[in-house]
């Protein structure tokens, strides 16, 4: 073989290195370019473009899954605000497991579900438990659906209070509180609480946010006040009881039945579970803030 013929086959040899090299390129190129396509439609939310699946309506479904607090609410009125104005949201689904909680926050969320109803469907479905300020929330829309084995009601308000007086006489600790107004301490942890005080926490707190409590259940409900006070005696039910069929749940059902006639009602919608990040729960907050303070503060619930 000579020079020339040498020089031939290095040069075809250089080319076929080159071209590997080239497609080689061009594969890695398209698959970033892939990559990062995929990246921005999951960022945005948006459908892949390759996908047989063309819809764009969806179904919100929002998990209820914590004791109802001020904080709690106002995660889930964020969540919802960042949905409820996009076209592609045709309803929301709220599924409930809650024991309850603050009365203030119980009734603000209640309205606003009530409201929001007016612009987006809501569908309310009482999975494990709606007790107390959760069924305050559960009444907002009818019908309501629950579980069989659901528990509702509890519909009561309660204000913990504990008496340390004979331990504290026992140990030598004695409160010296100054006060202006008869009733400005009306109960501590280290003293008896008097007949009077009682009546007036009673009176002046317990009663108003019951009535308050039992007159928003019945308005939502679409019953007497008389009717549902029968039923609003702190006591809890099953879901399935013939009793409180058509006073505290309308229909008995299952979590994914709904699903499916939500999706018969908008036939092209893809349920979509709202995300929740809430704050992580450590051992003091859980121990401490949310039952010693409730006990020394006089704090109340729904209960």
């Amino acid at each position: 073989m000579d020079t020339k013929d040498l020089e031939i086959k290095k040069l075809k040899k250089d080319i076929s290195i080159s071209t590997i090299k080239q497609s080689a390129f061009i594969v890695l190129f398209i698959a970033e370019i892939i990559f990062l396509a995929a990246i921005f439609i999951n960022f945005f939310d948006l459908k892949n473009p390759f996908s047989t699946d063309l819809s764009k309506d969806k179904i919100a479904l929002l998990h209820i899954d914590e004791p109802i607090t001020t904080s709690y609410v106002e995660h889930l009125i964020k969540s919802i605000e960042k949905i409820k104005d996009n076209k592609h949201y045709k309803a929301i689904l709220m599924d409930i497991s809650s024991p309850g909680g603050s009365p203030t926050a119980s009734q603000e969320f209640t309205q606003y579900i009530k409201d929001l109803n007016k612009t987006l469907p809501v569908t309310i479905y009482v999975n494990s438990m709606a007790a107390s300020g959760a069924y305050y929330i559960a009444s907002a829309i009818k019908p309501l659906y629950a579980n069989k084995n659901a528990i509702v009601g509890s519909i009561g308000v309660i204000m913990p209070h504990y008496s340390a007086n004979k331990l504290a006489q026992k140990i030598g600790i004695k409160e010296e509180t100054v006060t202006a107004g008869k009733f400005k301490q009306p109960f501590s942890i280290f003293k008896e609480m008097t007949p009077q005080n009682k009546e007036y926490i009673e009176n002046s707190l317990l009663k108003p946010v019951y009535k308050n409590f039992v007159e928003d259940v019945a308005n939502n409900r679409g019953i007497k006040v008389d009717k549902l006070k029968e039923f609003a005696q702190g006591k809890v039910f099953v879901a399935n009881m013939p009793e409180i069929k058509g006073i505290l749940v309308d229909k008995i059902t299952n979590l994914y039945k709904l699903k499916e006639n939500l999706k018969d009602k908008f036939p092209n919608a893809k349920i979509v579970t709202i995300a929740q990040k809430t704050k992580p729960k450590d051992l003091f907050n859980i121990l401490f803030n949310k039952k010693l303070l409730s006990v020394i503060n006089g704090s109340f619930e729904m209960k």
